[in-house]
């Protein structure tokens, strides 16, 4: 059996030491020495957070108390390569564009992608919107390319834990709770219960409600089943309730939140019932988890006020009030400082004992 220290002063001593803690002498309150407060070290502990995302990717740099000082971005490749081959780039620009001293030694990488991905293994399952990167070991590539380890989840699974730190007054009275992003194309979720995220027994599948089958004659879905949740609530599917002659595309989108935030009648009713077919979804959520709330994300929160009684009261069930609010900010914001949250993991985790 190992010998634990218990002593706080040693535990103390240890994290400054480690550079984890700095010393700061607080003002004087009466007689006797002056306080000596300890805070976190923003430079003893640098990580990096990198959000994949369909169009743009973004990297962003941080200390220990997890807040970003500084963040680039560039197009996201269609070929993982290509990716490692910006990610390289990018890295090594804010190494060398940085004048602060000691603010570019990296200690850990943090990186979300947007599709389905084994959180144990780093290793890419599918993303649809970048179908190349199948089967890419991501953290393998990241700790081989950068020299540094990593850790890769899914999006939406990082932006829950954007919301965990950036919210923790609300979070930490939280629990269970679901985030949810309903995309241009999909739905993507992020499951915490008891106050960690529930990634499933294989690290892989867990929160594909977009997945879930509310009409087995609908639509053909990109998984090969028909009905599924998203092909009702993605903004493709709005689009195509408001304007069915013409083709999709997030810039068309815009339009329509603008013209139903002007209250056009014909964009009021394409986004009504699609906040329809969310309540159902979020209905069907509640009933299996019963969380104590739900978080969207999307292009869809910017017109909130317009569906958001429909969302909470079309399929709610009588006796179950459900809590739904949508999310601190954009997913692409989210998602980059939930990889940093992600990168702080190691830094944070419970210790190893014996």
């Amino acid at each position: 059996m190992g010998i634990y220290r218990s002593s706080i002063s040693d535990i103390v001593e240890e994290l400054l030491e480690q550079k984890a803690l700095v010393e700061r002498l607080s003002s004087p309150i009466g007689r006797g020495r002056v306080p000596i407060q300890l805070y976190l070290n923003p430079n003893g502990y640098r990580v990096l957070g990198v959000s994949v995302r369909p169009f743009h990717s973004f990297v962003a740099t941080a200390g220990l108390d997890g807040k970003i000082d500084r963040t680039t971005s560039f197009r996201t490749p269609k070929k993982p390569a290509l990716l490692m081959r910006e990610l390289v780039r990018t890295v090594e620009h804010l190494k060398a564009t940085d004048p602060r001293p000691g603010m570019t030694a990296f200690q850990q990488v943090g990186m979300g992608v947007p599709g389905m991905v084994n959180a144990a293994t780093g290793v890419i399952s599918l993303i649809p919107s970048l179908p190349e990167y199948a089967g890419f070991a991501a953290a393998e590539e990241v700790e081989r390319q950068l020299g540094l380890p990593a850790l890769v989840d899914n999006d939406c699974n990082v932006a829950a834990l954007g919301e965990l730190w950036l919210n923790p007054a609300e979070i930490a009275q939280l629990q269970d709770f679901v985030f949810l992003e309903i995309g241009d194309v999909g739905v993507g979720a992020g499951i915490v219960l008891g106050g960690s995220l529930y990634q499933g027994h294989d690290s892989t599948w867990a929160g594909e409600f977009g997945h879930m089958t509310v009409d087995p004659e609908g639509p053909e879905c990109r998984c090969g089943r028909r009905g599924c949740w998203e092909r009702y609530v993605c903004d493709e599917a709005t689009w195509n309730r408001f304007d069915p002659t013409r083709p999709y595309s997030p810039a068309g989108f815009a339009e329509l939140i603008q013209s139903a935030a002007a209250r056009d009648s014909r964009a009021l009713k394409a986004l009504r019932l699609t906040a329809e077919y969310i309540s159902l979804g979020i209905a069907n959520i509640v009933c299996g988890l019963n969380p104590q709330m739900v978080l969207v994300s999307g292009e869809i929160t910017k017109v909130w006020t317009l569906v958001e009684d429909i969302v909470r009261a079309r399929w709610a069930l009588p006796s179950l009030a459900i809590r739904v609010r949508p999310a601190l900010m954009p997913l692409d914001q989210l998602s980059v400082q939930g990889a940093v949250a992600l990168a702080l993991k190691r830094a944070f985790g419970a210790p190893k004992l014996g």
